[in-house]
């Protein structure tokens, strides 16, 4: 268990972060990537060569930064190659009001990042609602070879999600967490954290699990990740990604995307045993999927940051994943 005790070393961890980072321009519309002057831009840190990469993609509500207590322990760059995305409203992207935010924009995104890069082979690794970004993306490949169209996008060669929803029907936030703020508009999304005490309330009763002894430290470094560029407008926008995945019927449905590709890749899928949101999904998952190959499912301890409080556990699982893959 690992909390940062120094009020500044979290804030401390946040800022060389981003420092460590750079940005990518992106058009939302014509869906490309550019080094060039783009409407948008995006943040990207990587590590080695980006051929064959591991990709990193963001949780709610830390987005990239919640990847940097697992860091120290994995590979190096010449042993595991890395690509950690942003994507827009979180971190430190672009932020835009004026944006329609779900699961399709974010794919879009990842695999206009990919093209841009060259990247040619990957083990994908998704957090909290990543989870449907990957399952979108294992759906599109589908969707083109039907209709006759390369499967486009680099080799995936394995897959790990952690913490993220996996079924239409097996949501499970509590009422007062994702339900209240998906209906939240903008204003009363920024209002809601307005007052750092109000923010601090809601985060540790949800975030953290009773065991682990989150500092105000550790609070202050989430609520300015999520407020640069003003975007704690993104608490409501984020929120919703729910309902998208509910409308997606069985389009987005692991287990039904799991029967057609667990001959091609090794699955992981990882949940924490004190996660508030998506405590279903390791039980579902084992009942749906009984004596299933190409599949580990483990449950962690832990509240929903499992990157927060467990990063050894969670990077140890991500290494083994990564050597099936060599």
């Amino acid at each position: 268990m690992s909390n940062e005790k120094d009020p500044d070393e979290a804030l401390n961890r946040v800022q060389e972060w981003f420092n460590g980072g750079s940005h990518l321009g992106y058009d939302p519309v014509k869906r490309v990537a550019s080094s060039t002057l783009s409407p948008r831009k995006i943040f990207l840190r990587s590590e080695g060569e980006l051929a064959n990469v591991v990709s990193f993609m963001p949780g709610y509500p830390d987005g990239s930064i919640g990847w940097s207590k697992v860091v120290p322990y994995l590979p190096n760059a010449n042993e595991m190659p890395k690509l950690f995305v942003e994507y827009l409203g979180m971190g430190d992207s672009d932020k835009p009001k004026d944006y329609v935010y779900n699961t399709s924009e974010r794919a879009d995104m990842v695999e206009a990042v990919w093209r841009k890069l060259g990247v040619t082979s990957t083990v994908l690794v998704g957090f909290d609602f990543s989870s449907l970004v990957i399952l979108e993306i294992l759906q599109r490949r589908l969707e083109r070879v039907e209709r006759g169209e390369p499967a486009s996008g680099p080799e995936i060669r394995g897959v790990f999600i952690l913490n993220g929803g996996l079924y239409t029907d097996g949501h499970s936030h509590p009422w007062y967490t994702t339900p209240i703020l998906e209906r939240l508009s903008d204003k009363a999304a920024e209002k809601v954290g307005e007052s750092f005490k109000i923010f601090k309330m809601i985060m540790k009763m949800t975030l953290w699990s009773k065991d682990y002894h989150v500092t105000d430290g550790e609070v202050r470094a989430l609520y300015d990740t999520m407020d640069r560029h003003n975007g704690l407008f993104y608490l409501a926008k984020a929120a919703r990604f729910v309902d998208d995945h509910k409308a997606q019927g069985t389009r987005l449905d692991f287990g039904r995307l799991f029967a057609l590709y667990h001959d091609q890749f090794p699955f992981v899928i990882g949940g924490s045993d004190a996660d508030p949101f998506e405590h279903r999904r390791i039980r579902l998952t084992q009942e749906r999927l009984k004596g299933a190959t190409n599949l580990l499912v483990v449950t962690l301890p832990g509240g929903h940051l499992t990157t927060n409080e467990h990063p050894k556990e969670l990077a140890d699982l991500i290494i083994e994943l990564y050597d099936r893959t060599l």
